[in-house]
């Protein structure tokens, strides 16, 4: 135990209080003439002495002990900082090198978070939403696009109606996730197509004039089904929309899904999947296309096409981001060829 002299200033008066201190069992006792305090060391901050200047030790209570015993003041210190997390951290912040090395790891933890970690929430997100949130998102994202952006298909009923048709006959024969193929017509949107949430696909009608055969189409279709089965457009709102729209979807209070669909078209339109989504995307139809003994080419081929058309024309390319180094796959022969 160590033991040293000093005075007390009670915080009333000047009046100084000769008293003898002592620290033991992570306390400070404080002794004198009608003075007995014993004070958690988490609860006091020391002031070392500088020359010949007492150190002062502050008290609860605007209470200070003014002592010149070096050693004494130094362990206290020690002891205090040992006990008060907070005063480390104020001492770390006084250094700037620790200041600076502080910031840098906050930078780096921050960017893990919204490269990683925040896509890393999504997905765990979207996998414990049931489906039926899936087709509450997708009715309404889809009500609002139909009113701002969308109208009814002004391709001929045959053409819609024989790809619907073929579409039909290939996910007889293969498995392909709940979904509904809707045609619109969108000069908003161009030549497009788009997977939401619940499995509706939406194919504009410059897409489909846009196709040299009907393979194309079932190309591009085979790619938003990958979309569909992953849940890339659920996934993609839910991290565009934050931290907090991803804790609502694991606390399960779904009162805010109104904000996720009025804001879905929007992200799709305008800031497309990541590479991580697209790349899941065209496994999935290479797979698909190759299962049929569709050419792969049939994807790149129009893609392609879209990639030399008008610079500002919203299309797939649009928001499907890195297209051009993704299609490389597409053109590679599959066991069919």
């Amino acid at each position: 135990m160590t033991r040293f002299p000093g005075d007390l200033f009670d915080g009333l008066t000047s009046r100084a209080h000769p008293v003898v201190a002592s620290i033991e069992a992570g306390h400070l006792a404080i002794e004198g003439d009608g003075i007995a305090l014993s004070i958690p060391l988490g609860q006091i901050d020391v002031a070392p002495p500088v020359g010949a200047a007492r150190g002062v030790v502050r008290l609860p209570g605007a209470r200070e002990l003014h002592s010149t015993n070096q050693a004494a003041l130094a362990e206290l210190a020690a002891l205090a900082r040992r006990n008060h997390p907070e005063r480390w951290a104020r001492h770390l912040e006084s250094r700037a090198v620790y200041a600076l090395a502080a910031l840098a790891i906050s930078v780096l933890v921050m960017f893990a978070g919204l490269r990683w970690g925040i896509p890393a929430a999504a997905l765990l997100a979207s996998r414990a939403l049931p489906a039926g949130v899936d087709r509450s998102i997708g009715e309404q994202a889809l009500a609002l696009m139909e009113k701002v952006s969308l109208a009814p298909s002004k391709l001929p009923a045959a053409r819609r109606q024989t790809l619907a048709r073929e579409l039909a006959l290939e996910c007889a024969r293969q498995a392909c996730p709940p979904h509904r193929l809707l045609f619109r017509n969108s000069p908003l949107f161009g030549a497009n197509a788009m997977a939401l949430p619940g499995g509706a696909i939406v194919v504009t009608d410059d897409l489909v004039k846009l196709s040299r055969d009907d393979e194309e189409v079932l190309a591009v279709i085979a790619h938003e089904l990958g979309h569909v089965t992953y849940r890339h457009s659920l996934r993609l709102a839910l991290q565009s929309l934050g931290a907090g729209a991803i804790l609502v979807a694991v606390t399960g209070d779904l009162g805010n899904v109104s904000d996720f669909a009025a804001g879905l078209p929007s992200l799709l339109l305008r800031s497309g999947y990541s590479r991580d989504m697209e790349r899941e995307a065209d496994s999935y139809a290479l797979h698909w296309l190759d299962a049929r003994c569709i050419p792969r080419r049939r994807f790149a081929d129009i893609l392609q096409r879209l990639d030399n058309g008008p610079p500002d024309t919203v299309n797939l390319l649009s928001s499907h981001p890195g297209t051009t180094d993704r299609i490389h796959p597409f053109l590679v022969p599959g066991a069919c060829a």
